[in-house]
């Protein structure tokens, strides 16, 4: 995730061996249930099948194109931008580097593929910010003085609000991601 200053955590492993071929797509736990790389993984798979065309994909690798769609969002919605850190931390996952014995997509590999499946990537990151947004606990609301307390929160935001809010969410990662992949070329 991010540090208290906003900055995103660059030493952590992001588990994108959950995105790799062959990896357990069913969540454990309940717990398991809400992790962001379950969200991400049905959205993406959502995605896919509700497009109806094709994810597309050059030189990925052994990588297929819906679970690099995952992964790309995935560290989109973590806040890992760079091409290269995306790869870097595909290299040092054991499992997604098991999974595709050591040979991950390369920078130029992940650029090409968010150049060509942009679209894809700002849907599949749509639908998990609307699951979140929809998943966030609701604030009490404290009664003004003298007026008794009702026990009732507000009802959670839904609606055209979570989704422009999604929409404006997905756009501004994918925006800074060209932008850092664009800056780093230089």
């Amino acid at each position: 995730m991010s540090d208290p200053t906003g900055n995103p955590d660059h030493s952590s492993n992001l588990h994108l061996g959950k995105f790799a071929p062959g990896a357990d797509s069913q969540p454990r736990t309940t717990a398991d249930e809400t992790s962001a790389t379950v969200i991400i993984k049905r959205a993406a798979s959502e995605t896919v099948k509700q497009s109806g065309a094709p994810i597309l994909s050059r030189d990925s690798g052994p990588l297929p194109p819906q679970e690099m769609l995952g992964a790309v969002s995935y560290c989109y919605a973590k806040g890992v931008y760079s091409a290269e850190e995306i790869e870097d931390k595909m290299l040092r996952d054991p499992q997604m580097h098991d999974a595709l014995h050591g040979e991950v997509p390369d920078a130029d590999a992940i650029r090409r593929f968010r150049r060509l499946n942009r679209n894809a990537i700002k849907r599949t990151l749509e639908k998990a910010f609307v699951f979140l947004r929809k998943r966030q606990p609701r604030p009490a609301i404290e009664p003004l003085p003298g007026q008794p307390a009702t026990g009732h929160s507000p009802q959670p935001v839904e609606g055209e609000t979570t989704v422009t809010f999604a929409r404006h969410q997905a756009e501004k990662k994918i925006d800074e991601a060209a932008f850092i992949d664009n800056m780093s070329k230089d």
